[in-house]
């Protein structure tokens, strides 16, 4: 177990994030501590609602010992980073940078959180970008770092995904091409964006192209309606 030099207790890191069941947060707080397993640091996973108040969250942080703090969404852990008594790491997410940063209350807990972090962590070029146009004055390009997210997948060798879905939804096409999107339904994400362009280029340019969604509906039930709605004709 990997230890702090200074008091040779072992080191252990909370993971700071939304949890939402079935949510790309999840999958990623999950894999974060899966590395640091990797390195013989403990992790602990919390979602900010987890702590009812900071009392709560420093008693935690002191139970424990935490050394350092990796938080998913600046907006949705700020109110426990501000004045934060452990380092810590932001890593955005996009509705910090295309939501909440609209949003002068929320600009402005993400400002202090932002300033305070040791690090900033952005999945793409154009994130980075977007942050550090945000907070030109207060961030440098040495405290942002792109980190992009990858999987690795092992395709099965006895299930057809084209074949499956001939049979699921009766195409009638040879030789389909199948594109999926993984994401929630939800306005955030707005899939509909994309189900609208890819039905016309379907339509007018490549009738073998087919898209499959795949991920939950998520909050609001006037979307998803309106979603089925367009999707099921």
């Amino acid at each position: 177990m990997a230890s702090d030099p200074e008091t040779n207790a072992p080191l252990a890191v909370l993971i700071l994030s939304p949890l939402r069941s079935l949510s790309g947060n999840l999958v990623t707080a999950e894999r974060i501590r899966k590395q640091l397993r990797g390195r013989r640091i403990f992790g602990f996973i919390k979602d900010p609602i987890d702590f009812q108040n900071l009392d709560d969250f420093y008693s935690f942080l002191d139970l424990y010992q935490v050394a350092a703090i990796l938080a998913v969404h600046a907006y949705h852990c700020g109110r426990l980073l501000q004045d934060c008594p452990v380092p810590y790491a932001v890593v955005f997410g996009g509705t910090d940078l295309n939501v909440n940063s609209r949003n002068a209350d929320h600009l402005m807990m993400m400002t202090d959180v932002v300033i305070n972090a040791s690090v900033l962590v952005a999945f793409t070029e154009s994130m980075a970008k977007h942050a550090l146009t945000l907070w030109a004055d207060d961030i440098s390009e040495e405290k942002m770092q792109i980190i992009s997210p990858g999987i690795g997948v092992m395709p099965s060798t006895s299930f057809s995904s084209s074949f499956h879905l001939k049979h699921l939804f009766s195409l009638d096409c040879e030789e389909p091409e199948i594109y999926t999107l993984a994401s929630a339904i939800r306005p955030v994400k707005d899939p509909l964006f994309l189900v609208q362009a890819f039905s016309g280029w379907h339509c007018a340019e490549n009738s073998k192209a087919y898209l499959v969604i795949v991920g939950p509906p998520l909050k609001d039930e006037a979307y998803y309606s309106s979603f089925q709605d367009i999707t099921l004709r």
